[in-house]
């Protein structure tokens, strides 16, 4: 009888796995031993992936899941009773599944794309069918003494929907679902590559009021409102419409080569039509207009130079008056393009010291100097600028308050030296709307003169009748506030802006200056002469200075006289001069 101990034994495992033994007793106590580190550790490694955030699936070469952690179970929906043992295919679109199995071929052989060691993106299915967007990486490994595949699995429908969301803020407009400007761009550049381009730039005339007036609620819903009707009318032409910032709309149309001015003169007279038309909205009536631009491409061109083009036009449409459109000229560009070089100098030439102070003398009825007035004058490479040219850019761009500092400066230097001799000489500055408003002109101007130890007294401001269209209370108090420090205010080129004469009472003016078109027409006789003596005859009756501007000839200054006119100033006495210069002859 064989000794138990020597005999042959099957022992079973608690993974069926069964291991001979024909030892020793103490061999299979080993064996024992081995077998339950082995299933002790399996169990460690398994409660480890129940603690994963991301999905772990174990299959074998052959494609059949041995392991499924709890993350899997909540992700796919699957318990892991149904899954393993079964090919894991079942936890991928049926698209898949081949594609799968190629690469486990690949990744078994070596041949075709690696897949082992790097993340990929694909689509998984849960056991409901429904498929969702993971991440998945996949490397080797051994699992029960078996080659396996360990797959990590990160489901990503968050990062996509916001992926998706983000893609749609931007290339759409949120308020109305329209394409944004740079999906628009990519739109039109799509139909150029087909046919020639139209487009069609729409602003809403003075649309912030509603936004200010009413909200932003009630201005998004006007908005709405005019993309519907847009977007009603786009499709008759089959177009493209998008929404821009702010009550801009775009609009891109393809257009035959045979088409003419009259057409779209035609469709552009129903869209101003559409845009007119009223809107209610909680009870409240809106009439609106809009400026429209309109420029066209041929086919293969740029879709980012017509929208600029179209934008340009737009811009020429809120010149003429609003309420129209205009149609993009060559010349619009070339226009825009010599006013940013002429910009680009301009600043330049505040920094460089190329502004300069120039003075023109006022004469009394005895042509005797008794005042003069500071001009500003820019010379740009040993050449002057048109002040026509730079002044109105300058008060565009924000440049005119630079340049208000440095004649602010030069003004109260001209004012110390002409009143050590004269000392109740007064220098004559122009200022305008926009630097007169600005928050810190008085500071600013006050800090100058201190700097400079010159009495604010010597100077007289020349206003602009159109300041007093702004807020009247708010010019006042600039006023009185300069005032109160000697400073005493003239209104330049009266009657030629927003004449109120009420309003003139308000303000402390001591003076108006008679521009030199009514000079010039008051000598013809007529209609003019009388314009101008009315004009003369107010100011007196008003107790204020009369200053006459643009006498030229004799007998002008010889009839203005007659007519009780005190000051004078034009090229018949003194022409502007440097204030260098000026101070010379002066003395």
């Amino acid at each position: 009888m064989k000794n138990k101990s020597n005999a042959d034994t099957q022992v079973k495992t608690n993974e069926s796995a069964s291991v001979k033994t024909t030892g020793k007793k103490n061999n299979v106590g080993k064996r024992l031993g081995a077998n339950q580190e082995n299933t002790s550790e399996h169990q460690w490694l398994l409660n480890f992936f129940d603690c994963l955030f991301d999905a772990i699936v174990i299959i074998n070469q052959a494609g059949t899941i041995v392991a499924f952690n709890r993350t899997a179970q909540s992700m796919f929906g699957y318990y892991p009773r149904d899954v393993i043992g079964r090919n894991v295919s079942i936890l991928m679109p049926p698209s898949m599944a081949q594609q799968h199995q190629n690469f486990m071929h690949n990744a078994m052989y070596g041949a075709g794309p690696r897949v082992l060691g790097r993340q990929r993106e694909l689509e998984a299915q849960r056991k409901d069918g429904s498929l969702f967007p993971v991440t998945i990486g996949i490397n080797e490994a051994d699992w029960l003494g078996e080659p396996c595949y360990i797959g990590s699995i990160r489901d990503i429908s968050e990062r996509r929907e916001a992926e998706q969301t983000i893609e749609s803020l931007s290339m759409f407009d949120a308020l109305t679902g329209l394409p944004n400007r740079a999906n628009f761009i990519k739109l039109v550049q799509h139909q150029l590559h087909y046919s020639n381009v139209r487009v069609v730039a729409i602003n809403m005339d003075y649309f912030n009021r509603i936004n200010i007036a009413q909200g932003e609620d009630e201005g998004d819903e006007v908005l709405r409102v005019i993309a519907g009707r847009l977007s009603y009318l786009v499709s008759e032409y089959n177009g493209v419409l998008a929404k821009d910032i702010e009550d801009r709309f775009w609009i891109g149309i393809q257009v035959s080569e045979e088409e003419g001015k009259g057409y779209h003169q035609k469709r552009m007279s129903r869209l101003l039509s559409v845009l007119r038309e009223e809107i209610i909205i909680n009870g409240r009536r809106y009439k609106l207009t809009a400026s429209i631009g309109l420029a066209t491409m041929e086919k293969g061109g740029s879709a980012s130079e017509i929208v600029a083009h179209a934008e340009t036009a737009v811009h020429q449409a809120k010149t003429n008056g609003r309420d129209q459109f205009s149609v993009y000229k060559g010349i619009m560009t070339t226009q825009v393009v010599a006013d940013f070089k002429l910009e680009q100098k301009l600043r330049a030439a505040v920094q460089g010291n190329e502004i300069e102070c120039w003075v023109q003398s006022k004469v009394n009825g005895d042509g005797q100097v008794i005042a003069a007035e500071a001009l500003a004058r820019w010379r740009h490479k040993g050449n002057l600028v048109s002040p026509d040219e730079f002044i109105p850019l300058a008060e565009r761009l924000g440049i005119i308050n630079d340049i208000g500092d440095i004649m602010s400066r030069a003004v109260a230097r001209a004012i110390r030296a002409v009143r050590q001799y004269q000392p109740a000489f007064k220098i004559a500055m122009n200022v305008s709307p926009r630097q007169f408003m600005n928050e810190y002109f008085v500071a600013n101007l006050c800090a100058i003169f201190v700097e400079e130890e010159v009495d604010l007294a010597g100077l007289q401001i020349e206003i602009t009748e159109n300041l007093l269209i702004h807020d009247i209370e708010r010019v006042k108090v600039i006023m009185d506030e300069l005032a109160a420090q000697g400073v005493s205010f003239s209104v330049d080129d009266f009657g030629t802006g927003y004449s109120n004469l009420q309003r003139l009472q308000w303000i402390p003016v001591t003076e108006l200056k008679i521009d030199r078109q009514f000079v010039q027409g008051g000598m013809e006789g007529g209609r003019p002469q009388v314009l101008l003596e009315t004009i003369i005859s107010m100011s007196q009756n008003l107790g204020m200075s009369t200053v006459v501007e643009g006498i030229e000839t004799e007998q002008q200054f010889k009839y203005l006289r007659a007519k009780g006119i005190e000051e004078f100033q034009g090229f018949f006495f003194h022409r502007p001069e440097p204030v260098a210069e000026w101070l010379q002859t002066l003395n």
